[in-house]
């Protein structure tokens, strides 16, 4: 199985205090965001899920000829589409922490769920309130708070 690796570990980016050398990081992916992550990272991650290009791509709001179009130039995805991806890739981590494994993360990502009324929690990620929802679900998950 691919692994994905993360820029840093979700412990830097939720902590309460942020160190020097993490609010470092974060800037420069705050910058990487806004400059277009290339498609390698949009192909790892579609590879860690265990899905296909297409079904990221549509999280993202990207159609596969733009992603096709892209990856033929080496170019880069859109600051949005950027954005989104990021955003999956953060709640991943998050979920992994939450989890124990980047297997059960992957599963659990992509099988419909009961709390959040049968919907699978990647498909949430296309928007901010979504991804709120997600979040809030793994928090629950990790200190035991039934749903």
């Amino acid at each position: 199985m691919a692994s994905f690796r993360s820029p840093k570990k979700s412990a830097s980016v939720t902590s309460a205090r942020r160190s020097p050398r993490a609010s470092d990081h974060l800037s420069q992916r705050i910058s990487q965001v806004r400059e277009g992550l290339p498609i390698t990272e949009l192909n790892a991650l579609a590879n860690v899920l265990r899905i296909s290009r297409d079904q990221l791509a549509a999280i993202l709001g990207v159609t596969t000829r733009t992603l096709q179009r892209k990856a033929e130039a080496e170019d880069r995805l859109g600051p949005v589409a950027s954005d989104r991806l990021a955003r999956v890739q953060r709640i991943l981590l998050l979920a992994v922490e939450v989890l124990g494994s980047e297997e059960k993360a992957s599963r659990w990502m992509t099988a419909a769920s009961r709390p959040l009324e049968g919907q699978l929690p990647l498909q949430l990620l296309d928007t901010d309130i979504g991804t709120q929802r997600v979040e809030q679900e793994l928090y629950q998950i990790k200190y035991g708070i039934p749903a």
